[in-house]
């Protein structure tokens, strides 16, 4: 009859297996990752827009930052710089803690992503357009921190208005979007635009101008972004680009076609005194310097363009064009008063 083992050797049978067990699944799991990278993933900031989508964002607002540059010269009177200090993905939260208080912020509605975002002006910003507008240097912000008046609310419209409109200039390259219900709120606490964690992708722009600086910022929660972000990559938004700068050239050609401009034939010309010219009675003869075989010239508008001869058509005078003039050449076939009045002399 054969030995029946205790139940105190069965334990220890099995746990001498299992920590041979342990010890070659540990090994095979050390010789498994020494191998392969280790990726350290941050959960409060989980990255949901990939990098190629952030170079296409980036590549879109770029076009954005040289109209607001444009836009705020025009509003300002005087020369201002804007350029795209950074593109980032946070919270929602951290944004709201970014922001001063009080606050220059616009929360409107993009459609038709049907989703809301947020612009910010900081204060230095906003106190500079203000400034500006009632006959200062833009230099002179308030002493302590305050809520916009209303007089200053109305400024600060025209110029969100302004911005709204670049915005919506911005995106046709990549989609036609319209923005709506833009509102001003001075207390970022009351942007309730997204839930706290969610995440969003922050646009800052850097403006400077000759007496005040700051941030411009542009916030799109994720869920904003998220119809678009297929169309968000480097392949996507190089053929719209190409196709919109096709249908602009398109564009510019069929206006060139409802423009008309003046053109004249010059045969010859000639230079004689004054005192000839007082003299000059019907049925004198003037020498022009061109010969018989000397190409007229076309002028269009008051430029010389091309050269041709002159002939007849039917029975009207017309000419057949046989050269083109290029630009360092037009000089030459101008008369000194023509240079003086289109700036070549």
């Amino acid at each position: 009859m054969p030995d029946i083992l205790s139940q105190d050797e069965i334990d220890a049978l099995l746990s001498a297996t299992g920590s041979d067990d342990d010890e070659s699944v540990s090994t095979g799991e050390v010789r498994a990752t020494s191998n392969r990278p280790i990726i350290t993933y941050d959960f409060k900031h989980p990255s949901r827009v990939s990098k190629d989508q952030t170079r296409t964002l980036e590549n879109l607002h770029s076009n954005l930052a040289r109209m607001m540059a444009s836009s705020f010269s025009t509003m300002q009177r005087s020369v201002v710089d804007c350029d795209i200090a950074f593109v980032d993905q946070t919270t929602y939260a951290e944004f709201i803690m970014s922001l001063s208080n009080p606050s220059c912020s616009y929360t409107f509605t993009i459609e038709p992503l049907g989703g809301p975002a947020v612009i910010d002006f900081s204060m230095p910003v906003a106190y500079s357009f203000i400034d500006r507008q009632f006959g200062g240097t833009g230099g002179n912000p308030p002493s302590e921190s305050r809520p916009l008046t209303a007089i200053e609310r109305t400024v600060m419209t025209k110029v969100v208005t302004r911005t709204l409109a670049d915005l919506e200039a911005t995106w046709e390259a990549l989609l036609k979007i319209q923005v709506s219900d833009a509102e001003l709120e001075t207390n970022p606490e009351f942007m309730q635009v997204a839930a706290p964690s969610d995440t969003v992708v922050l646009i800052a722009f850097e403006v400077n101008s000759q007496h005040a600086s700051g941030l411009v910022n542009l916030c799109y929660p994720y869920f904003t972004l998220e119809p678009v972000m297929a169309y968000l990559n480097v392949q996507t938004w190089a053929s719209r680009e190409r196709g919109r700068r096709e249908s602009q050239q398109e564009e510019r050609l069929t206006q060139l076609d409802r423009i008309f401009a003046p053109v004249k034939v010059q045969l010859g010309k000639t230079a004689i005194p004054l005192g000839t010219v007082l003299q000059l009675e019907e049925g004198d003869v003037l020498k022009l310097d061109p010969t018989l075989n000397d190409d007229a010239v076309v002028f269009v508008g008051d430029r010389p363009k091309y050269l041709a001869r002159p002939g007849l058509q039917g029975k009207r005078r017309a000419v057949q064009l046989t050269d083109r003039i290029v630009k360092a050449d037009e000089s030459r076939y101008m008369t000194e008063v023509e240079k003086t009045e289109t700036g070549e002399l």
